[in-house]
């Protein structure tokens, strides 16, 4: 209809000036939409700018007790478990990278330490769950959130009839420090360990693999690269968990595509070894279909997906063109055959780090082919 038709046909009272106001008034419904959707994300900048803080306050807090009694205080990181007993003078690590256990006692001598403390200390690393490491972790717990995951699995995943075996190949170190003197027991695991380790996830990561159409080799040596397979993984980011998520940026892209709500995941959740999973092959199906879904040939978007999951997708676009749009970088990419892809990305990867992350994951996949 007209616009002259309209007004003909509508009361004297309602004139066009009198149409402005509803006019006006959707117009601000619009912008207030788009005001709280820029606010819910800033929201969420503004609590991981917090977050972060938060944990690495509590990071430098903890440190500086341990400084009262260690000379070198150990913490945990990506591929190490550390815990403390409560007055700090007993450590117990597990070192998933070097597939070891180590127990070190502040003020001691050789000759104090008895085989029963030894057996008492390797005990409680065998039988401590995720969740019970993570309610003994002041870091954690001050920063992260102080309700655990919802998990008994065991974080050192060392049975008990392997204990006795073990503790048989223990070795005994004293060492002097500014600290006083500190003995410390190595017992090394079997060599078999890393590969029982994969296997003790394999369901869950078949499960998201599955889901997430993103190869289940793929996903394990990700986890071995990033973890070792520790899943209190974290890193001075902070990143938590198997997959190493980084709450503020790879987990709020991986929350919203996986459950269609971007949210700022908390260490507890990220503790958990299935969300962790989860959310990591989400991020990966992200990457291949959405973020770098330009570049056609599959073999290089996997070599650029598994730099970018380590770097992000404008850095691997930087090494390409210089800047951080994937768009033009697929021009150049697309023109390449994988095996160049390769190694351009080995050599012009900005960070040393993604170079040789890149590096690593490609030669851990053919582990877990089978």
């Amino acid at each position: 209809m007209k616009r002259r038709q309209l007004l003909k046909y509508l009361p004297a009272a309602l004139t066009v000036t009198s149409l402005q106001p509803l006019i006006s008034h959707a117009e601000t419904a619009f912008e207030r939409y788009k005001r709280q959707q820029e606010a819910g994300v800033e929201r969420i900048k503004s609590e991981w700018k917090r977050y972060r803080k938060n944990y690495l306050m509590a990071y430098r807090d903890y440190r500086r007790k341990l400084n009262k009694v260690w000379a070198k205080p150990e913490l945990s990181g990506k591929t190490r478990w550390v815990e403390y007993d409560k007055d700090l003078h007993t450590k117990r690590v597990v070192d998933f990278k070097h597939n070891e256990v180590r127990i070190s006692f502040a003020n001691m001598q050789e000759a104090e330490l008895s085989e029963q403390q030894i057996r008492q200390q390797f005990e409680k690393i065998i039988r401590a769950s995720i969740g019970e490491a993570y309610g003994k972790d002041p870091v954690l717990t001050q920063a992260a959130g102080k309700q655990p995951p919802q998990t008994m699995e065991s974080v050192a995943q060392i049975s008990e009839d392997d204990m006795r075996a073990l503790l048989a190949e223990a070795r005994r170190q004293q060492q002097t420090t500014r600290k006083g003197d500190v003995v410390t027991v190595t017992i090394p695991l079997k060599t078999d360990a890393l590969p029982k380790r994969a296997q003790s996830y394999l369901p869950a990561v078949q499960q998201a693999a599955n889901k997430w159409n993103v190869p289940v080799p793929l996903v394990l040596a990700i986890m071995q690269t990033e973890s070792s397979f520790n899943p209190m993984a974290r890193s001075h980011i902070p990143a938590f968990g198997l997959m190493q998520i980084v709450p503020g940026s790879a987990g709020r892209d991986a929350s919203k595509h996986a459950y269609g709500k971007e949210r700022l995941l908390s260490g507890r959740e990220l503790f958990q070894p299935n969300t962790n999973i989860e959310l990591g092959c989400a991020y990966l199906n992200l990457l291949d279909t959405r973020y770098l879904k330009a570049v056609k040939d599959p073999k290089s978007r996997l070599f650029c997906a598994i730099a970018a999951y380590n770097t992000g997708a404008g850095n691997v676009a930087r090494a390409f063109t210089g800047n951080t749009s994937v768009s033009s970088a697929a021009k150049h990419i697309n023109r390449m055959t994988s095996t160049q892809v390769y190694a351009h990305l080995r050599k012009n990867l900005k960070y040393e780090e993604a170079r040789n992350y890149l590096y690593k994951v490609t030669q851990a996949m053919p582990t877990y082919q089978a």
